[in-house]
């Protein structure tokens, strides 16, 4: 392999002469092929194809959004005066630590509970991360599909329960209003399970605390679901 100290050739882009370094090997000089242009010309390139793949990556994490949230809730408007603006401030405060990877998300019907949760997970799409969206009554038809004769719905909801145990962060939406079935409950219990042992976190919403399923839910999984629940768990409470 031979070096020459410096010859010149054609910016691909601008079409002026400019000094490069030369690499020969046998008769081919691939310096003249690794330096097509100009620095100025090579900087604008770098910085051009940078904003193409920023606009490819927003134009992705878009779509996804699009893709997984709920479709009436994604535009909503912060600034409309029956918009829970108090909670919002609450939640975009709130990151996942050590001492509280999950957050709890407890009131009434109607303040915009699933509002903030779908803004705050459209803020993590467009982060970069993975999300898993599910509703409870969701989780209860996966529960129940989940040893369906069909191979095809079968393989479906266990795909989707799949990919809600290993998203780098699950939305739990409504627990509480799916019906508590044996199914349901040994679902619940493992993914919650699963995430709490991977410090995977969890935002969900109820109308209700989680000590009022303890009339719904069986006595071997009562305590086991409850305590997972509240386990290191951020509580906002309207």
């Amino acid at each position: 392999m031979d070096t020459i100290d410096q010859a010149t050739t054609v910016c691909l882009d601008c079409g002026q002469s400019f000094l490069y370094e030369p690499l020969l090997i046998g008769s081919h000089d691939f310096g003249k092929t690794l330096h097509p242009r100009c620095q100025d010309c090579e900087d604008a390139f770098a910085r051009a194809e940078r904003e193409r793949e920023e606009t490819a990556r927003r134009a992705a994490a878009e779509a996804a959004i699009v893709a997984t949230l709920p479709p009436d809730l994604i535009e909503t408007d912060t600034s409309h005066p029956e918009f829970n603006a108090a909670l919002w401030r609450a939640m975009s405060a709130w990151r996942p630590t050590a001492d509280a990877r999950w957050l709890g998300i407890i009131g009434r019907a109607g303040a915009c509970k699933t509002r903030c949760m779908t803004l705050y997970a459209a803020r993590v799409i467009r982060y970069g991360l993975r999300i898993s969206w599910l509703t409870a009554g969701r989780l209860y038809d996966i529960a129940a599909e989940y040893r369906h004769h069909d191979d095809k719905i079968r393989t479906l909801a266990r795909e989707a329960f799949e990919d809600a145990k290993s998203a780098p962060y699950l939305f739990l939406d409504d627990l509480g209003k799916a019906e508590w079935s044996t199914a349901f409950e040994a679902r619940l219990f493992q993914l919650l399970d699963h995430r709490k042992a991977y410090k995977l976190p969890v935002i969900y919403s109820s109308n209700v605390h989680p000590r009022a399923f303890e009339i719904c839910i069986s006595d071997s999984n009562r305590e086991p679901l409850i305590g997972r629940l509240l386990d290191r768990t951020t509580i906002i409470q309207l």
